[in-house]
């Protein structure tokens, strides 16, 4: 397989994973940029909504507006910043991010069961390809 083929192969399947977020995204009851928004909460931890709006390529009215979405359908609460009580942090729900796990973890058992024979040294460098892969794509997003 060539290096083309791999990337084809990726974008066929990237498109299957904007379908099946779009299938979670609904039994959530939001749309797929607040759960992409969760996303970035749970893989980063606790955000203001400028930091989000940032990290999702969004406005910071936009991400206030997703913030505020999410908050009215009880997906995440709004605390006190430790380190400046002047500014408010998003973090999501324990109770939403346990739901959505389990709407995650038949895809991704199936997953992990496809790589159960791959040697570990395989896995190192798949690994490494797809963070180089999310770290070109937010360099084009960011920089064209």
């Amino acid at each position: 397989m060539s290096p083309e083929d791999v990337v084809a192969a990726l974008a066929a399947w990237s498109v299957r994973l904007v379908q099946f977020n779009g299938l979670v995204a609904g039994r959530l009851g939001v749309g797929t940029t607040e759960l992409q928004c969760l996303y970035e909460l749970t893989r980063h931890g606790p955000a203001t909504p400028g930091v989000l709006a940032g990290r999702l390529n969004l406005t910071t009215g936009s991400a206030s507006r997703v913030v505020e979405r999410l908050h009215a359908a009880g997906h995440v609460r709004r605390v006190a910043d430790p380190a400046d009580r002047r500014r408010v942090l998003v973090e999501p729900e324990p109770a939403s991010l346990a739901r959505i796990g389990a709407l995650y973890e038949p895809l991704n058992d199936r997953l992990a069961a496809l790589l159960t024979d791959v040697d570990a040294p395989v896995l190192e460098q798949m690994g490494a390809f797809l963070a180089a892969a999310e770290d070109e794509t937010d360099d084009v997003i960011r920089n064209g």
